[in-house]
């Protein structure tokens, strides 16, 4: 790669990779401009000035980053208007009005020239919620597109699950639910990959069950994850792992859960992550989920199928709640567990069967 205007990396723009693009549905960035500088300097924010003069830049780069925060289109339009900026001082303030929600400044500076880039995108998603379709309503309008991938080819639907209206802005305007990061890339500029269950694994740990439902109605594939284990196994915002979670939060996920397992999810699969795997079980117990394990165990789960950790039966016993020791022992005898439950729930852990 070699290097353009200040701040920049050029991006080469192949007739195959061009293909791909347009294979994938992913609309538009400017590849010339795929990458900010993270040293900005506001000194070497403009090609040209008047009279070989040196004005006094950081005092106009401060004036023109708070229009752009604030909204201030007259003050942001005299600057630009008056000067020549580079393509990088355009796109820092488009970012700044994406950021803040200022529609018509931004709507301005890409009229002005400021690039889309890979990272321009998810920078809307710090916008207030009410503002973010009109932002990606005016991006969209500039070429960019939902499948336009970000950085090892991560797009951002997986971002957007838990807002109902803009996860609905995404799918009707194409948004794939099966592309996300590439998982063993060092290209950033990586295509995405086409069999990810990344959206759908965020909007059964994080979103609603009609999240979940527009996402598995719009093409998402069960079989591409393991969006039980994240349902089974989710935490309340904001709290530490193994915290207690509320009741509340714990039946939350079932609806979710219900749906998964109706659409073909299975109970008892194993989890297929490369450095520790579990079935939903375990994820559930791990998480103090007493009503989703109960859900689990009703609905076919095996408290003794054995993952990296051992089973759910062994680690309830060993650091579980009294309610999930009464749930575990419980589902067992239901299911006539050989040797009974109080003995079953007595095993030691003990290394993993290969």
């Amino acid at each position: 790669m070699s290097f353009g205007e200040v701040g920049t990396m050029v991006q080469p723009d192949t007739p195959r990779r061009a293909a791909r693009e347009r294979e994938l549905g992913m609309g538009h960035v400017n590849n010339r401009l795929s990458f900010i500088a993270p040293n900005f300097q506001p000194s070497i924010a403009f090609s040209s000035m008047e009279n070989n003069s040196v004005p006094e830049t950081p005092t106009l780069f401060d004036s023109y980053t708070s229009a752009c925060r604030e909204g201030n289109i007259h003050t942001v339009h005299a600057i630009v208007s008056s000067q020549s900026p580079t393509a990088p001082f355009l796109h820092h303030g488009l970012i700044l009005a994406l950021e803040s929600g200022h529609v018509e400044v931004a709507r301005y500076l890409l009229s002005a020239g400021a690039p889309i880039t890979q990272n321009t995108p998810v920078h809307i998603l710090s916008a207030q919620p009410s503002l973010q379709i009109p932002l990606f309503e005016l991006l969209a309008q500039s070429g960019w597109g939902p499948n336009v991938p970000g950085e090892y080819g991560a797009v951002l639907l997986p971002k957007v699950v838990t807002n109902l209206p803009v996860l609905c802005w995404f799918l009707a305007h194409g948004a794939n639910p099966n592309l996300g990061a590439q998982p063993d890339t060092t290209d950033i500029s990586a295509h995405p990959n086409t069999q990810s269950c990344a959206a759908l694994e965020a909007a059964s740990a994080r979103g609603s069950v009609d999240a979940v439902r527009l996402l598995l109605d719009a093409g998402a594939s069960i079989h591409y994850g393991t969006p039980l284990h994240f349902a089974a196994g989710a935490c309340s915002p904001g709290i530490m792992p193994r915290s207690v979670i509320s009741s509340e939060f714990d039946a939350s996920r079932i609806p979710i859960m219900a749906l998964l397992v109706e659409r073909g999810a299975d109970v008892n699969q194993m989890g297929m992550s490369r450095v520790v795997v579990h079935h939903p079980i375990m994820y559930a117990v791990m998480a103090g989920a007493v009503e989703r394990v109960k859900w689990l165990l009703e609905h076919g789960a095996d408290p003794q199928a054995r993952g990296a950790w051992g089973s759910a039966a062994e680690y309830v016993e060993m650091v579980g709640s009294e309610d999930l020791k009464s749930v575990l022992r419980h589902g067992m005898e239901m299911k006539g567990v050989n040797g009974g439950a109080h003995d079953n729930l007595n095993l030691a852990i003990r290394p993993r069967v290969q």
